[in-house]
């Protein structure tokens, strides 16, 4: 097991879901020299497998925190501007519980998030009825059910494009880096990373960010002096990938006393049925059990005309998100807020370990990370909030517009790949397609709805190194491709990520900072 020495950087971050592609941008955009690592795919952990919903009306009616859902607040407004093809807003029929009925003081608290939080600009917000389209496949309850705006966002897309963003800042981003070991010496941070070929590379840098997720805990007693007050619990949640069941683009929000079930739109074909089972304090996989599947399709069926059988199920995870919670002991339904840990023992080398935390708030906790870096380490001014990240500059006035002149650009382009192009790629879509005029230029379909054009480009500039990259984190295209159609996309990318075309040409470079002081 060779080591070698590798290059210093002034900050490194170990961890590639949203926390730490968010802070690698954030940073990087301030001219600190950045390193990203993370031990298996960016974005690979429950970045990639949520139900994109961002916490909304209903969970402010049950949770009223204020302070926690301004942030979110704002965090969508930017969404809408620096990524408008990653963000939507969608119908969602909320399902009273049967056993409970609502107090009218919701009402209230509903006006309060509409007029206060949302500055009085979504009229539709209010509680409405139901449509006959909507209410066609619900059986009929106890109480009626109404209907809300939601938003949702392709969270394992925003993490690719913050990190786009952070290596076109000439930042560092490296897959199957396991931390091993990190300690202080004589001001500077000294982390071991471990490759999959088992080789141990040395990297020095000024400031260290544990920003490891569920794995947390684990990433910690890897670091030396790493004592915390903070803590996570994990909140356990079960997904279900099942065809779509109704007619329209709204989802579903059943409330029980055993918790809610959201059913939300999943692709075209597709919907994602999810619940959170519990909360668990150790971070292990696991796979959803047979009693798991069949309680949840018991309680959906219960406000279904027609029962989904488990033979419909076509897909179950589940995921673990870190849960930060300052009571003593956090609870299944509670907000995926965060908190920043500073541990700078000797006032020169700062380690910041960031506990919870999700793409509702992925922002605003970064720019909160920089700024504590910015007693230590130089700091350029910060960009303009609505800086449009790299797939979010489409130049029109509505994303429509945008989708509108692309498909005249390339008129020959059918419609299911237009808008798979645009909602994935946004303005990074012209680069994909450039020099493209005719569908044959996009080389021979390797699977379902994935041509040779886009595998090379997924490889060339996302950091892709397996078949599951591409099918489940960069794109959702494994809900069409069978496991033949796998084992083929695998041999194509072991064939050609050896190839000079499959370089990735994102370069370390070090900014050089003078020693910082406490504030």
């Amino acid at each position: 097991m060779a080591n070698t020495q590798g290059k210093s950087c002034d900050v490194l971050i170990i961890g590639g879901g949203i926390s730490g592609a968010a802070i690698a941008a954030e940073c990087a955009q301030r001219g600190l020299a950045v390193l990203l690592c993370d031990r298996g795919d960016v974005g690979g952990a429950s970045s990639s497998q949520s139900d994109q919903i961002l916490p909304g009306a209903l969970h402010f009616l049950r949770r009223h925190n204020l302070p926690y859902f301004n942030k979110v607040i704002k965090e969508k407004a930017l969404l809408q501007q620096r990524a408008p093809h990653l963000y939507c807003e969608r119908p969602f029929v909320v399902v009273p519980s049967q056993q409970v009925a609502h107090s009218p003081i919701s009402r209230i608290w509903l006006w309060l998030f509409q007029h206060w939080l949302q500055g009085g600009k979504r009229p539709t917000l209010t509680k409405r009825h139901a449509s006959p389209h909507q209410l066609a496949p619900l059986a009929a309850g106890a109480h009626p059910p109404w209907v809300l705006v939601e938003s949702m966002v392709d969270d394992a897309r925003l993490v690719i494009e913050n990190l786009l963003s952070a290596a076109s800042h000439q930042a560092s981003i490296r897959t199957q880096q396991t931390l091993v070991h990190a300690r202080r010496t004589n001001g500077l941070w000294h982390s071991e990373l471990q490759g999959p070929d088992g080789q141990i590379t040395t990297l020095t840098s000024r400031c260290l960010i544990n920003a490891t997720g569920a794995q947390i805990a684990e990433a910690q007693e890897k670091i030396e002096g790493a004592e915390s007050r903070c803590w996570v619990e994990l909140k356990r949640k079960l997904f279900l990938v099942i065809p779509k069941f109704y007619q329209g683009d709204q989802g579903y929000l059943f409330e029980s006393d055993c918790g809610q079930i959201s059913v939300s739109p999943y692709h075209d074909h597709f919907c994602l049925v999810a619940t959170v089972t519990g909360v668990e304090k150790v971070a292990a996989p696991s796979a959803a059990t047979e009693s798991e599947i069949s309680d949840l399709l018991r309680r959906l069926n219960e406000h279904l005309i027609t029962p989904l059988s488990a033979d419909s199920v076509l897909r179950s995870y589940i995921i673990q998100q870190p849960l930060y919670s300052d009571a003593c002991q956090a609870t299944a339904d509670g907000v995926e807020d965060y908190a920043l840990d500073l541990n700078c023992a000797d006032g020169q080398s700062p380690l910041i370990s960031v506990f919870g935390g999700s793409f509702a708030t992925h922002r605003a906790m970064a720019q909160q990370a920089a700024e504590m870096l910015g007693q230590y380490v130089q700091l350029q001014a910060a960009a303009a909030p609505a800086t449009p990240l790299p797939g979010g500059d489409v130049n029109a006035t509505s994303f429509d517009q945008f989708i509108l002149g692309i498909a005249s650009q390339f008129p020959w382009l059918p419609s299911h790949l237009l808008n798979h192009y645009c909602r994935t790629y946004g303005a990074r879509a012209r680069l994909l397609l450039a020099g493209s005029k005719r569908l044959a230029d996009l080389g021979p379909q390797l699977t379902p709805g994935l041509y040779q054009r886009e595998a090379e480009f997924l490889v060339q500039h996302e950091w892709v190194r397996c078949a599951d990259d591409i099918l489940w984190r960069r794109t959702r295209l494994g809900l069409y491709a069978e496991p033949n159609d796998q084992e083929q996309l695998q041999k194509w990318i072991s064939e050609h990520l050896p190839s000079p075309s499959a370089t990735q040409a994102y370069t370390m470079w070090c900014n050089p900072v003078s020693s910082g002081q406490i504030q």
